[in-house]
């Protein structure tokens, strides 16, 4: 009669064992959305990298800041990423090939022991409880022991993306000051050259007024300059 519980203990952990290992490859899947995200840090500073070199003030200083806590958070994720994916050994139930030859033994050293005169089938069913059980004791210490790896593996993947978080957060806080000092200059460089209109009307004034020739200026300090004859009426007007 077969065994129910190793039945269900040898199917339980064979689950458990197959989960594990699946389990490595999704470090290696979840490194194509840190690669996105440097890269779009990347394009998001190359915009904004011209008008940085016009900021002044405490602005600058936030900027320099900003930037140093996104590089160190960058920084930070790629060594955690790489702490996640170092080598590690998973271990694994016995190649096929080897089981094959211990399930032969076990088959073997059951029948020797049998009884003269026992059904084939009991003597087969009792080698296979006892390949069941070791399969089962296998898998529950390859299960213990790729678990420990695939946590230590999961917490410095957490930790690359709680960097990479306050990465992206320090980058996009960034872009807007610099945005922002960049519009707040221009605003004022607009409101400072409409703020002086008398410069142009000086200058439109001297433009528009005629000049004044030798003989108005004469005309005007009382003089009549020679070669000049004065008509009667301009006389008495002289007069």
């Amino acid at each position: 009669m077969a065994d129910s519980l190793l039945d269900y203990l040898e199917q339980a952990f064979g689950t458990a064992y197959r989960q594990e290992i699946d389990q490595e490859e999704n470090v290696w899947r979840s490194l194509p959305f840190f690669a996105a995200t440097l890269a779009l840090q990347i394009t998001g500073l190359a915009q904004v990298e011209s008008w940085m070199a016009a900021i002044q003030g405490w602005m600058l200083w936030a900027t320099m800041g900003l930037l140093s806590i996104a590089g160190a958070a960058t920084l930070a994720a790629l060594v955690f990423l790489a702490f996640s994916v170092w080598p590690a050994d998973f271990r694994r139930v016995v190649p096929e090939t080897e089981f094959l030859a211990y399930a032969e033994e076990v088959r073997a050293e059951t029948e020797r022991s049998a009884p003269a005169g026992a059904d084939p089938d009991d003597v087969a069913l009792i080698a296979l409880q006892a390949v069941k059980a070791t399969l089962a004791k296998q898998y529950a210490l390859a299960v213990d022991s790729n678990r420990l790896v695939n946590v230590r593996r999961a917490k410095w993947r957490s930790r690359a993306g709680l960097a990479t978080l306050a990465s992206v957060f320090a980058v996009l806080v960034l872009v807007g000051l610099v945005v922002l000092s960049n519009v707040h200059g221009h605003a004022q460089q607009q409101s400072g050259g409409s703020d002086r209109p008398g410069a142009a009307g000086i200058a439109e004034t001297k433009v528009g007024q005629p000049k004044m020739g030798q003989q108005g200026r004469a005309a005007a300090n009382g003089r009549v300059p020679s070669g000049l004859v004065l008509q009667p009426h301009d006389q008495a007007v002289g007069r």
